[in-house]
């Protein structure tokens, strides 16, 4: 079975275990089986919003307008296909990790992630929910679930890069957060 690996940075031999940047995880290398769900990992940033259906279709869903462009239009990556000796399942669908170094079999460069992944939804291996597609229930959990996340990792006061993205993507959340905390 073959075990995918996106990253911004080409040229890699070994994936080395690392700790994810924004995310509350061991240090690992993180690998899936689905090269969609990789490509969604060659660019780097503060949240990841893909899911699965009740088929196990996996999806991607944008959280904001154009979401999908904005995070992955114009931005190169490198898909690895990787050999590891020992991998262990997550809880995520189609992660494994490696907690020792993983050898790479082949790289090929994405010159355009984006392109990439709407070529992944023209060939069925990938859903895009767009953001004018979801419903008023759809657009209300985002809401709450990006309000929670402002508030649990404090973004209102430390500020920062994943501030000010929230802030930016996610105006009504962050003015949800900023009342909720009056409150408290």
């Amino acid at each position: 079975m073959p075990y995918y690996h996106c990253s911004p940075v080409p040229g890699l031999t070994v994936l080395e275990p690392r700790r994810p940047e924004t995310f509350d995880k061991p240090p690992a290398v993180y690998m899936t089986t689905l090269p969609a769900m990789a490509l969604m990992y060659g660019v780097r940033c503060f949240e990841y919003t893909y899911g699965y259906t009740a088929d196990r279709q996996i999806y991607f869903e944008e959280c904001f307008p154009d979401a999908l462009s904005i995070l992955y239009k114009g931005k190169s990556a490198s898909l690895y296909v990787c050999s590891p000796q020992k991998v262990k399942t997550t809880q995520i669908p189609n992660e494994c990790i490696s907690e020792e170094a993983v050898p790479v079999i082949c790289e090929t460069r994405i010159p355009d992630v984006y392109e990439e992944l709407l070529c992944q939804e023209r060939l069925g291996s990938l859903r895009i929910r767009r953001y004018e597609q979801l419903t008023a229930k759809d657009l209300a959990r985002i809401r709450q679930e990006t309000k929670e996340e402002i508030l649990k990792r404090g973004l209102l006061i430390k500020g920062g890069p994943m501030a000010e993205y929230m802030r930016l993507h996610y105006p009504e959340s962050w003015a949800l957060a900023q009342r909720e905390s009056l409150t408290f």
